[in-house]
């Protein structure tokens, strides 16, 4: 197996977890491969980098007492380059929360929404697509 090529990071995002290992094989399972994870000196899992594609990296990192909704408001988008309706099937055949089904958008895409194991949800999309022009695409989203 190749090292993960490690670069600095423009921006990445945070997500406080509340099982720091069940996450990172969560996230693994649905085709993110981590790039590091650290423990602290007493042997706990401190954090966990995890990364989708390049410059499309997540930190997980573990939450003592954090209730509620996570990530209100908030939304993680990944770009597909390959098979969305296969990446969405292998989601499923892993047990994810697929809170939106895969399908074509108005803003000529392809995409679906899961929900990870701590209630973030994410948004893979593929596109644009091949088969629809931009300009009618615009004209339409520009419509009153």
């Amino acid at each position: 197996m190749s090292m993960p090529e490690i670069y600095p990071m423009p921006l990445f995002v945070t997500l406080t977890v509340g099982d720091l290992a069940a996450s990172q094989r969560w996230y693994e399972a649905i085709g993110f491969t981590t790039v590091y994870s650290m423990a602290g000196p007493d042997g706990t899992a401190v954090f966990a980098h995890v990364r989708w594609n390049r410059y499309a990296d997540l930190l997980l990192r573990p939450g003592a007492g954090s209730t509620g909704p996570k990530g209100l408001g908030v939304a993680l988008n990944f770009r597909v380059e390959h098979d969305i309706d296969a990446l969405a099937l292998h989601a499923k055949a892993e047990g994810a929360n697929i809170i939106e089904e895969v399908g074509d958008r108005p803003w000529n895409a392809r995409d679906f929404t899961l929900m990870d194991l701590d209630g973030f949800t994410l948004t893979f999309t593929y596109g644009p697509l091949k088969d629809r022009d931009f300009d009618v695409v615009m004209r339409r989203a520009l419509r009153p």
